[in-house]
C-alpha cells in the first residue's frame, strides 16, 4: 500500500468516525474498537518486533480494556489502564523464551502501541451532547482532509505544509458553521489535526514495512487513535 491508499483508509476512518459520533456512542465504541483491533495487528509488523503475535495480543487487551473502562467508570480511570499495559508488556517479555533479543525496542514498541489504543477510547468518552458531537464531526472531518491532502503526488514537504494548512482551514469553516464549537477552536482542532497526519505521513513513508497490508493499516489509523485524549480534552475545555 503506498501513501494514497495509506490516506483513503485515514480518511474513511475519520468519516466512519464523524458518523458513528452523530448516530450513537455505541456505534462509535464499536468502530473505535475495530480500528483498535486493525492498529493492534499491524504495529508489531510495521515496527518489525521481535515478538509480533504477543505484542498484538497485550495491544488488543490495552484497547479492549481502554474502552471498557470509559463505559464502565469514565476517563480518569485510564491512567490505571496505561499502568497495566506497562506491566503486561513486562510480563509478555519475561514469557519469551527466543533469549531475548531486541528487549528494549520490543518493550518500547509494545508501550507505545498500548498508548496509542488506550489514547482512542477519549473518542467515547466525550459526553454526549450538541457541542461535543460538533467537536467530534470537527475533528474528524479535519483529519479526513488533511489526509487526502497527503495523497496528492508531489514532494513529501509540500504535501505536509499543504495538509497542515487544509486541516485548520477546514476546523475554521466547520467551526464557523456548527456553533457549539466555534471559530477559535475548531481551527485550533484542525491545525493540530493537520500537523499530526502531516508529520505521521512524512514519518511512515520511511518505513520499508509501510507498503504491507496490514502495517500500513496501522500506520493509517494510527492518527485516527491516538487523537482520542486530545480530542476529549478539548471537549472538557468547551463544557467548561
Amino acid at each position: 500500500m503506498g501513501a494514497s491508499s495509506r490516506a483513503a483508509v485515514t480518511a474513511s476512518g475519520a468519516a466512519l468516525l464523524a458518523v458513528a459520533g452523530y448516530l450513537s456512542q455505541n456505534l462509535l465504541t464499536g468502530v473505535v474498537l475495530v480500528l483498535g483491533t486493525l492498529f493492534a495487528l499491524g504495529w508489531p509488523r510495521l515496527l518489525e518486533l521481535p515478538t509480533r503475535r504477543g505484542a498484538s495480543i497485550v495491544i488488543a487487551l490495552s484497547a479492549l480494556a481502554g474502552l471498557a473502562v470509559v463505559r464502565l467508570a469514565g476517563a480518569g480511570e485510564l491512567a490505571v489502564v496505561m499502568g497495566l499495559a506497562v506491566v503486561a508488556a513486562f510480563v509478555h517479555q519475561m514469557a519469551r523464551r527466543d533469549g531475548r533479543p531486541r528487549l528494549v525496542e520490543s518493550v518500547s514498541g509494545v508501550v507505545t502501541g498500548a498508548v496509542v489504543v488506550v489514547s482512542a477510547a477519549g473518542w467515547i468518552a466525550i459526553d454526549t451532547g450538541e457541542v461535543t458531537e460538533a467537536l467530534v464531526v470537527t475533528a474528524a472531518a479535519t483529519i479526513a482532509a488533511a489526509a487526502a491532502t497527503t495523497a496528492v503526488p508531489a514532494r513529501t514537504e509540500l504535501v505536509a505544509s499543504v495538509a497542515t494548512v487544509v486541516g485548520g482551514g477546514i476546523g475554521l469553516l466547520i467551526g464557523t458553521v456548527l456553533a457549539g464549537v466555534g471559530t477559535v477552536p475548531g481551527m485550533l482542532v484542525g491545525l493540530a489535526a493537520g500537523i499530526l497526519t502531516a508529520a505521521l505521513h512524512v514519518l511512515f513513508g520511511r518505513f520499508p514495512a509501510s507498503h504491507r497490508i496490514r502495517p500500513a493499516l496501522a500506520a493509517a489509523v494510527l492518527v485516527l487513535l491516538v487523537s482520542g485524549v486530545p480530542v476529549y480534552l478539548v471537549s472538557r475545555l468547551l463544557a467548561a
